[in-house]
C-alpha cells in the first residue's frame, strides 16, 4: 500500500467507501499484514526500481509451481502490490516483468489472467522472460489470449536493453539491492504507523466534529450538562498519544533516512519484526527505494498534522468552552427575563381591574390614590431587577457573545414593556390627582355655596350714608372675585380631567397598558358635577347682580339726595330772591344791558341743575329695593324743577 492511500485514508475520515485517486488498498482496506503468508512466498514483488519513463516495475520471480498458487492468494497479492506506488508513478503505468525460465505455459496463464483481471488500465507492458525455444512452441497460444495490455517476449540480454540493470534485482542480473523480508518488515513498519496515524486523525477528527457542534441546549439544565460533557472532552483530548505517534514516526523516519544517507550502521530493530530476522544488514538500500522515498514527506505530514490537530483541538475546546458557558448565561437571562415579562403581565391585569375608577368624592379619591401609591411604589421596587438584567444584557453583549442581537431584542422587549406599564402607572397617578383635585374643589364650592347666596340677599337695613354703601359694595364685588376664582379653578381642573378621561396621554402606543381604556363612565361622572355646579353658579350670579345693582342705584339715590338738596337750598336762598329783586327790564340802553348780564350770569349759575333729568331716571327705574325710593325728595324736586326747565 502507497503513503498516499493511506495519508488519503486519514484525510477521508477512514470512510471506505471512497476509492477515486486511493489505489485499491483503501478500497479493500488490504495491508502487509493481510497478505503476509502469501506475501512471504514471494510470488510478486516491487523492489522500487523504475523503468526509463518512471513507471514503476512489478516483479514475479521464476516459481516452478506457480500454478498451485490460488487464484485468490494471487489477486490479493497484485492488488496489494499495485497500491505500493505513489499515484504519480502508478498513472504512467506498470512495466511487469515475468521470469518465466524454469516455469512452463502453464505457470504463465494464471498470472496473465489476474494482471487483466484486476489492473489492466495500469500496466504499461509485460515483459516475459521467456526460456529457449519458448517463442516458436507458444507464438499462437499467446496471441489469442486478446489481452488488454501489451505484452513482449524478452530474453534476459534484451531486457536490458529496455531497463537500466541498476533498477532490476540481482536475480535479473541487475544491481538493484532488494531483500524481500527486509522489505516486507519496513512495510508493515510504515503501514503500522500510518494506520495508527490515521486512526489517531480519526478521533481527532471526531472530536473536532463535536466541538464545532453549534447545537446549543434550550435548557438551563441541558446547558449545565452540555459544560459537563464538554469537561470530559477534554480528557479525551489529553488521552489522545500525539507524543507517542510522534516518538513512532520519527523512529520510522530514522529507519528510512538511514538509507538517503548511506549510513547503514544506524539501522536498528524497531520492534516491528515479527519474524526471526532481528537484523536487517542491508535495511537502508530498502529504505533508499523510490517507493520509500515517497514516504518521509508524508510522514513527516501526518506527524505535523497530528500535533497541529492537538493544538486545534484545544483552540476549539476552549472556544466551545467559552459557548458554552455563553448559552447557560443566556438561558439564565431569558429565565431571569421572562420571570420578568410574567410578573410584568401579573401586576397588568391587576392593575387593569379598577384603574378606570377615580372616585365620585374626594374621600373615595383619596383612598384610590393611597391604594395605587402603595401598587406604585411595590411595582417600582421590582425596577431594580430590571435595572440588574439590563445590566447582564450590557455585560453580556459587551463581551462578544453570539446571541448578542437576540439578547439586544430581549432587552428591548422588556424596556418596552415596563416603559409601557410605568407610563400607566404615572397616567394612572395623573389621572387619581387631577379627580382629588377636582372633586376637593367641586365640594368647597358647594359647601360654600349657601353662605354665598344668603350674602347675596336682600338685607333688612340698607345704610344711608355713601361711605357705608361704597365699603358695601367693595366686600361685595371681593364676594364675586372670591366665587369667581373658585368656579374658574373648579372648571379648569374639570376640563383638564375631562381631556385626560376621553383622550389618555398615550393613545399614539398600541401597546399602552391603557391605550384602550374606557373611561366613558368617569367622564359622565365628572361632567354632570361640571353641569350642577354650573346650574347653581348662574343662580348664584343673578343673586349677587341683583344686590349689586340695588347698592349700586341706593348710592345714586343718596348722591341725587344730597345734590338735589344744594339745588333746592340755592333756589330757595338765591334763586327765588334774585327774581323777586330784578324785576325791571331798564330805562336806558346801559341798564338795560347790565341787567341783561346779570341775568346771563344767573342763568350760568342755575345751569348746575342741569344733571337732575338723568337723576330721575335713576330714580324712576329703582324698583328693586323699596326702601330705597325717597318719595317726599323725588315730588319736591320735581316741584322744585319745573320753573327751571
Amino acid at each position: 500500500m502507497s503513503s498516499e492511500d493511506l495519508e488519503g485514508s486519514v484525510a477521508s475520515g477512514g470512510d471506505s467507501s471512497t476509492s477515486s485517486g486511493l489505489g485499491a488498498f483503501h478500497c479493500d482496506g488490504l495491508r502487509a499484514s493481510d497478505v503476509l503468508p502469501i506475501l512471504r512466498e514471494k510470488i510478486a514483488y516491487c523492489s522500487g526500481g523504475r523503468d526509463k519513463r518512471g513507471g514503476p516495475i512489478l516483479t514475479f520471480p521464476s516459481r516452478p509451481n506457480l500454478d498451485k498458487v490460488k487464484p485468490e492468494d494471487l489477486r490479493r497479492v497484485v492488488y496489494y502490490l499495485s497500491t505500493i506506488p505513489s499515484d504519480e508513478a502508478r498513472d504512467l503505468g506498470f512495466t511487469v516483468i515475468i521470469d518465466m525460465r524454469g516455469s512452463t505455459w502453464s505457470n504463465i496463464k494464471p498470472v496473465l489472467k489476474v494482471l487483466q483481471e484486476c489492473i489492466p488500465d495500469h500496466i504499461h507492458i509485460v515483459h516475459i522472460i521467456k526460456p529457449e525455444k519458448f517463442w516458436q512452441k507458444h507464438r499462437t497460444s499467446l496471441g489469442s489470449s486478446k489481452l488488454k495490455f501489451e505484452t513482449s517476449m524478452i530474453s534476459q540480454e534484451s531486457l536490458h536493453k529496455v531497463i537500466d540493470p541498476s533498477q532490476l534485482t540481482p536475480e535479473l542480473d541487475g544491481t538493484l539491492t532488494y531483500e524481500h523480508e527486509e522489505w516486507i518488515q519496513l512495510r508493515m513498519a510504515v503501514e503500522d504507523f500510518l494506520t495508527k496515524a490515521s486512526e489517531l486523525m480519526h478521533r481527532q477528527d471526531h472530536l473536532k466534529r463535536d466541538m464545532n457542534c453549534t447545537n446549543f441546549s434550550m435548557t438551563i439544565q441541558g446547558a449545565q450538562q452540555q459544560i459537563e460533557e464538554h469537561t470530559h472532552l477534554r480528557e479525551q483530548v489529553m488521552e489522545i498519544p500525539v507524543e507517542q505517534i510522534n516518538q513512532d514516526g520519527q523512529k520510522l523516519l530514522r529507519r528510512i533516512c538511514s538509507g538517503f544517507n548511506g549510513d547503514e550502521s544506524t539501522t536498528t530493530d524497531s520492534g516491528y519484526s515479527g519474524s526471526s530476522h532481528g537484523s536487517f544488514t542491508s535495511m537502508s538500500s530498502i529504505a533508499a527505494s523510490a517507493d520509500f522515498h515517497g514516504v518521509v514527506p508524508r510522514v513527516n505530514r501526518m506527524m505535523d498534522s497530528v500535533t497541529a490537530t492537538r493544538q486545534q483541538l484545544h483552540q476549539l475546546w476552549q472556544i466551545r468552552k467559552m459557548k458554552l458557558e455563553q448559552c447557560l448565561e443566556l438561558r439564565l437571562f431569558e429565565q431571569d427575563v421572562q420571570k420578568m415579562f410574567e410578573w410584568l403581565a401579573h401586576q397588568k391585569e391587576l392593575f387593569l381591574l379598577n384603574h378606570t375608577e377615580i372616585g365620585t368624592l374626594s374621600e373615595t379619591g383619596e383612598e384610590l390614590q393611597e391604594e395605587h401609591n402603595r401598587f406604585a411604589t411595590q411595582a417600582m421596587g421590582m425596577y431594580v431587577h430590571i435595572n440588574q438584567i439590563v445590566g447582564i444584557a450590557s455585560r453580556l453583549m459587551e463581551s462578544g457573545h453570539y446571541a448578542a442581537e437576540q439578547i439586544e431584542r430581549l432587552t428591548h422587549k422588556l424596556d418596552q414593556k415596563w416603559r409601557a406599564f410605568a407610563v400607566a402607572l404615572d397616567e394612572r397617578s395623573t389621572l387619581l390627582t387631577m379627580s382629588v383635585a377636582f372633586h376637593q374643589k367641586v365640594e368647597e364650592y358647594m359647601s360654600n355655596l349657601y353662605g354665598w347666596a344668603e350674602q347675596c340677599q336682600e338685607e333688612e337695613e340698607i345704610p344711608t350714608e355713601i361711605p357705608e354703601l361704597e365699603t358695601k359694595l367693595h366686600h361685595h364685588q371681593k364676594l364675586f372675585e372670591t366665587i369667581s376664582q373658585c368656579y374658574s379653578d373648579l372648571c379648569a381642573d374639570g376640563k383638564s380631567l375631562l381631556d385626560a378621561l376621553q383622550q389618555p396621554l398615550s393613545p399614539e402606543s398600541e401597546n399602552s397598558v391603557t391605550a384602550q381604556t374606557d373611561y366613558s363612565a368617569s367622564a359622565s361622572h365628572v361632567l354632570d358635577l361640571i353641569h350642577k355646579v354650573l346650574h347653581h353658579h348662574r343662580q348664584l350670579d343673578e343673586l349677587w347682580q341683583a344686590k349689586k345693582m340695588a347698592l349700586y342705584q341706593r348710592i345714586q339715590l343718596c348722591v341725587f339726595q344730597q345734590d338735589a338738596a344744594q339745588v333746592l337750598y340755592w333756589l330757595e336762598n338765591y334763586g327765588e330772591e334774585f327774581l323777586a329783586k330784578h324785576t325791571g327790564v331798564g330805562k336806558t340802553l346801559h341798564k338795560a344791558r347790565a341787567l341783561q348780564k346779570k341775568h346771563e350770569e344767573f342763568e350760568a349759575i342755575a345751569q348746575v341743575s342741569q344733571w337732575i333729568p338723568s337723576d330721575l331716571s335713576i330714580v324712576d327705574t329703582c324698583t328693586i329695593w323699596p326702601a330705597c325710593y325717597d318719595v317726599s325728595v323725588y315730588r319736591k324736586t320735581c316741584v322744585l324743577w319745573q320753573p327751571l326747565s
